[in-house]
C-alpha cells in the first residue's frame, strides 16, 4: 500500500503582498534612505521633486551626507480627499520609507503625524504651521521648517510690542478661522506679559470699507487704543477693506500705530497693486503702516532661489510655487545635517531607521538655508527670524529686526517657552511720520477722548519755538559776526617792533655763500653772482625764532580781503613735514610789507642739484623727489587747493634733510598787490639811498636849529641886515636842498629801475618753470597771475626734470635773447642725449613729458 500526499500551495492575496514585497526590495536596500515625498495635488508646485532632487545633489556635493548612504524619493499625490493617508500607509508597508516630507494641508498631516509616530519614521512639514503641531506627546516624530507659524508669529509681536513699552492694545481680527491666526496665540501672551487688550473688534473678513464704517465699532476704536493689531486673514490683502475704512474716517494720523501679522505670502504684489481697486487710496490707506512677516520672505531670498532653480531645471517658478519649494528644500537639507550627525556619533550605516533618533538630531540647532536663517528649537519646530516693515508711498523698508536665537538650556528644561526668544534690534531709528520721529505712546497724553489735557504744556511749546525763532537768527547772526571777527584778528599778524632784520650777518654770509657758489655754479658769470647773493634768503629775528623774509615798500596803506584773510588763516594753521611753516606778515608799519617764513638753514634744492662740490646720490635724489611731491599732495588736497609758485628754488632743505614746499599762498596775494601799485620791490639800493637821505634831512633840520639861535642874538638895530643876510642863506640852504633832493631823487629811480631788473632777471629761472598760461599772463602784466594745480603738475615735471637730468630749464636751448616769449616758453628735451647710465625709464620721462602737456586739462592730477 502506498501514500501519496498533495501539497497545496495557498494564494491568499496577503501572501501573494508579501512575496511582491519581497522581489521588489533591491540587493543594496540596506544603505539607501527611500524618502516619501507626499506632493498637494496643485499644478502650481508640480516640480517639487526636481527640488528634492537638486537639494540631493547639493548635500552630495558638499561632503555633508555620508557617501555610504544615498536618498531615493518616492513621490505620490496628497491632499485630495485625504489620499495622502492612503499613500503615506503604501509608502510605509511597501516601500519602507524612512522619512516624510509633506503633506502641503492641514487636514492630512494631523493624522500622517500620529501614523509616523506610531512607525518611528520622522516627517518634516514644510507648509504646515498649525500650532496643533507643537504637541509633542501626539507627534514626537514631527519637525517643521514652514515659516507660517502662528505662535511664533505671535512671540514675535509681542516682542515688537516690549520694545516701545506699550501697556494697553487693541485687537482687529477676523471672525472665521481665527485659531489658524496669530492673534490667538497672541491673547495668551499678552496676558502673561500684564498687556491690557482695551478693546476686540471681530469683523467679516469679507466686508467692504463702507459697511465697515456703517458698523461704527470704528469710533469705539478710536475712544479706546492707539495700539492696534490687525489680522484679518493670513495674507496681507485680507486686510485691505479695513485700512481702506479708517483711511476714510481719519484714523490715520501719527497718534495711531497699526500692526499686521503677515503670515503667508499667497500672492507676487501688494494690495495697492491688486486689479479693480483705487490703487491710490489703498496706497494711501497702508502708508505708515507696521508690518511683521518672516525674514524667510524677503524679496533677495525669493529671487537667489528662482534663479538657481531655473538653472539647474530649466523651470521658471512662480511666486507662490518657489516659496513652497525654498521651505521643501530647506526640509531636505536639516534631514541630510541630521542624517549626517547621526552617522558621525554612530558609524551606523542603518541609522536612518531609527526615527526617534535622527528626530532629535534636528532639534535645538541652526542652519543657513534658502529662506535664511532656520533655527530649530527643542521641539524640532522652526523659530523664524521676523522682519519689522514701514510701508511709504508703496514701498516697504525695514525699520526693526526680530532675529530668532535659542535660550537659555536651564530655563528651557523649566518652560518650553523660553528654549528660543526673539531679540529685536533697531535699523532706522526715528522712523515715525511724527515731528521727532519717535513713535507714539499707547495712551496719549490727553487722553483717549482729550477729557484730561492740560494745555499748559501746548504754552510751553509754544514759547519754546518762539524763543528758537527768535535765538536762531540772533545766534547765527552773532556766530558771523564772531567768524568776521577772528578772522580780522588776524592771528599772522607781527608787530614791526618785535621784527629784528639781521642786516650785517646776512651781508656776511652772502658774500662769503656767494663766493663759494661763484666756483660751483655752471655759469660762472658775475652777473648770476650777484643776482644768486640778492635772491639769497634775508634773515631776521621774530620773538626769538630764526626766520627768511622779503621786504617790500608801501605806496600807501594796504588792506585784505575776506578771501585772502581766510587763506592766510588757512596757510597761519596749516602744517606738515613737507611744507615750511609760515610765521606772519607785518605791514602798515614804517611803509613796508615783511613776510615771514621758518628759515631752513640748508637752502634750497638749486643749491644742493647743481653744487658741483656736493655729490647727491641717486637715494637722496629720489628721497628729495618724494617729499616735493608729497608736499603738493598735502596742498592739492587741502583747502588751499594749489601752491601758485612751484619751482626749484620754492623747495627748502631743513637740517633732517627734509624737503619743504615754501612761499605758497604769499606769492598770490603780493602779485596782487603788485598788480595794484600797492607795493613796490624793496632792493638794497633803494635801502642806501633812503638812508642818505634821511641823514641829510637830519643835518638840515640841525643847521636851522642853530640859524634861529643866532638869529635871536643879533642886535635889534641890525634887524634889516641880518634879515638880508639871512634870507641869502635861506635862498642859497633851499637851491642847495633842491639839488640834493634832485640828486637823491635820480640816484634813487636809476637804482631802483636797475635794481628791479636784476630782480627780475634773477627770477627769470624761477618763471621759465611755470606753466604756459601762468607765462603768458606774466607777460602782458608783469606780475605773477593766480595758479591752479594744472599750472603745479607742470612745474612738477620741471622739478622732477632737474632732478633727472641735473640740467637747468632750457639752459640747451638756443635762442634769440630779445625774444623773451620763446625763451620761457616750455619745450621738451631731446631723450636721445639723455646717457644710459643715468637710469631712468622711459616710463618716468613720459611720465614728466605729461606733466608739460599744452592743454591744462590735459595734465595728470597729483594722485596719478
Amino acid at each position: 500500500m502506498s501514500c501519496h500526499y498533495k501539497v497545496t500551495i495557498p494564494h491568499s492575496p496577503i501572501f501573494t503582498l508579501f512575496f511582491l514585497i519581497i522581489i521588489s526590495l533591491p540587493p543594496n536596500a540596506a544603505n539607501i534612505v527611500k524618502i516619501a515625498h507626499l506632493q498637494p495635488n496643485n499644478p502650481a508646485i508640480v516640480h517639487e521633486p526636481q527640488v528634492l532632487k537638486m537639494c540631493s545633489n547639493n548635500l552630495k556635493e558638499r561632503k555633508i551626507l555620508p557617501d555610504v548612504i544615498s536618498f531615493d524619493v518616492f513621490t505620490m499625490e496628497s491632499c485630495n480627499r485625504y489620499s495622502g493617508v492612503e499613500h503615506a500607509a503604501y509608502l510605509h508597508y511597501v516601500r519602507n520609507a524612512s522619512v516624510y516630507f509633506g503633506p502641503g494641508c492641514n487636514n492630512e498631516i494631523l493624522v500622517i503625524g500620529r501614523l509616523v509616530s506610531r512607525w518611528n519614521v520622522p516627517i518634516v512639514a514644510h507648509m504646515s504651521g498649525d500650532d496643533a503641531l507643537s504637541d509633542r506627546s501626539v507627534f514626537d516624530t514631527l519637525s517643521s521648517v514652514a515659516l507660517t507659524s502662528a505662535t511664533e508669529m505671535a512671540r514675535a509681536t509681542l516682542t515688537f510690542l516690549q520694545l516701545y513699552g506699550w501697556k494697553q492694545v487693541g485687537l482687529v481680527r477676523s471672525n472665521v478661522n481665527f485659531d489658524r491666526l496669530s492673534l490667538h496665540s497672541l491673547k495668551n501672551y499678552l496676558k502673561d506679559a500684564q498687556i491690557d487688550i482695551n478693546i476686540e473688534i471681530e469683523l467679516d473678513p469679507y466686508m467692504t470699507p463702507d459697511e465697515i464704517i456703517a458698523t461704527g465699532r470704528l469710533k469705539l476704536l478710536r475712544n479706546r487704543a492707539r495700539i492696534i493689531i490687525v489680522e484679518m486673514g493670513l495674507d496681507l490683502h485680507t486686510n485691505r477693506a479695513f485700512m481702506v475704512a479708517i483711511h476714510r474716517t481719519q484714523l490715520k494720523t501719527n497718534e495711531f500705530v497699526y500692526i499686521i501679522p503677515w503670515l503667508a505670502h499667497m500672492h507676487d504684489h501688494y494690495p495697492w497693486e491688486a486689479s479693480n481697486i483705487d490703487k491710490l487710496e489703498t496706497k494711501m490707506a497702508f502708508d505708515d503702516t507696521i508690518v511683521i512677516t518672516a525674514h524667510g520672505y524677503d524679496k533677495k531670498f525669493i529671487e537667489d532661489f528662482e534663479l538657481k532653480f531655473s538653472k539647474v531645471t530649466g523651470v521658471i517658478s512662480s511666486h507662490y510655487a518657489t516659496l513652497s519649494y525654498m521651505s521643501l528644500y530647506d526640509a531636505l537639507y536639516l534631514y541630510g545635517l541630521a542624517l549626517r550627525d547621526a552617522y558621525d556619533e554612530t558609524k551606523n550605516d542603518s541609522i536612518y531607521v531609527d526615527g526617534s533618533f535622527i528626530w532629535k538630531k534636528m532639534t535645538a540647532r541652526q542652519f543657513l538655508g534658502s529662506t535664511g536663517q532656520v533655527l530649530m528649537n527643542n521641539k524640532a519646530v522652526r523659530v523664524p527670524s521676523y522682519a519689522t516693515y514701514l510701508t511709504k508711498n508703496g514701498t516697504m523698508r525695514i525699520v526693526v529686526e526680530l532675529e530668532a536665537r535659542l535660550g537659555d538650556k536651564l530655563k528651557c528644561a523649566v518652560s518650553d517657552n523660553d528654549c528660543s526668544e526673539h531679540v529685536a534690534h533697531e535699523v532706522n531709528s526715528n522712523f515715525w511720520h511724527s515731528y521727532d520721529g519717535h513713535l507714539p505712546t499707547d495712551m496719549p497724553k490727553c487722553g483717549f477722548d482729550g477729557s484730561i489735557c492740560d494745555y499748559t504744556m501746548l504754552y510751553v511749546a509754544i514759547g519754546i519755538v518762539l524763543f528758537f525763532l527768535i535765538t536762531i537768527p540772533i545766534g547765527y547772526l552773532l556766530y558771523i559776526k564772531e567768524k568776521e571777527r577772528m578772522l580780522y584778528d588776524m592771528t599772522w599778524r607781527i608787530p614791526r617792533e618785535q621784527i629784528r632784520l639781521l642786516e650785517a650777518r646776512a651781508r656776511t654770509s652772502r658774500s662769503g655763500g656767494s663766493k663759494s657758489f661763484t666756483s660751483d655754479s655752471f655759469t660762472g658769470s658775475v652777473e648770476t653772482e650777484v643776482a644768486n647773493s640778492r635772491l639769497s634768503a634775508k634773515q631776521a629775528n621774530a620773538n626769538g625764532v630764526r626766520c627768511a623774509y622779503k621786504r617790500f615798500r608801501q605806496t600807501r596803506n594796504i588792506s585784505f580781503s575776506k578771501e585772502e584773510l581766510s587763506r592766510l588763516k588757512e596757510l597761519k594753521m596749516i602744517e606738515f613735514e613737507n611744507l615750511n611753516k609760515f610765521y606772519g606778515i607785518s605791514f602798515n608799519q614804517q611803509n613796508e610789507l615783511i613776510i615771514l617764513w621758518i628759515l631752513c638753514q640748508r637752502g634750497s634744492l638749486e643749491d644742493m642739484l647743481f653744487n658741483e662740490e656736493l655729490k647727491i646720490s641717486r637715494n637722496f635724489q629720489v628721497s628729495f623727489a618724494k617729499d616735493v611731491i608729497k608736499g603738493l599732495f598735502f596742498i592739492h588736497t587741502s583747502t588751499l587747493k594749489y601752491h601758485g609758485f612751484l619751482c626749484l628754488q620754492n623747495c627748502l632743505v631743513d637740517s633732517n634733510w627734509n624737503v619743504k614746499l615754501t612761499n605758497f599762498v604769499t606769492e598770490q596775494i603780493i602779485g596782487e598787490k603788485l598788480r595794484h601799485n600797492e607795493l613796490k620791490y624793496m632792493t638794497e639800493s633803494v635801502l642806501r639811498a633812503q638812508k642818505k637821505q634821511m641823514h641829510k634831512k637830519d643835518q638840515k633840520a640841525d643847521e636851522r636849529e642853530e640859524k634861529e639861535r643866532i638869529k635871536k642874538r643879533k642886535d635889534v638895530e641890525n634887524e634889516k641886515r641880518e634879515r638880508e643876510r639871512e634870507r641869502r642863506k635861506k635862498d642859497k640852504k633851499d637851491s642847495g636842498d633842491q639839488d640834493s633832493t634832485e640828486d637823491s631823487r635820480t640816484i634813487s629811480d636809476e637804482e631802483l629801475e636797475q635794481s628791479k631788473k636784476i630782480y627780475e632777471k634773477s627770477h627769470l629761472k624761477k618763471y621759465i618753470q611755470q606753466a604756459p598760461e601762468i607765462i603768458r599772463e606774466f607777460i602782458s602784466s608783469k606780475h605773477l597771475p593766480q595758479g591752479s594745480p594744472a599750472s603745479d603738475i607742470y612745474s612738477l615735471g620741471m622739478v622732477l626734470y632737474q632732478f633727472c637730468l641735473n640740467w637747468n630749464p632750457f639752459m640747451r636751448e638756443i635762442c634769440n635773447p630779445n625774444e623773451n616769449d620763446q625763451i620761457i616758453r616750455p619745450t621738451f628735451p631731446n631723450q636721445r642725449n639723455i646717457s644710459n647710465d643715468e637710469g631712468y625709464n622711459l616710463q618716468l620721462l613720459s611720465a614728466i613729458e605729461a606733466c608739460w602737456l599744452e592743454l591744462p586739462e590735459m595734465r595728470p592730477n597729483i594722485k596719478e
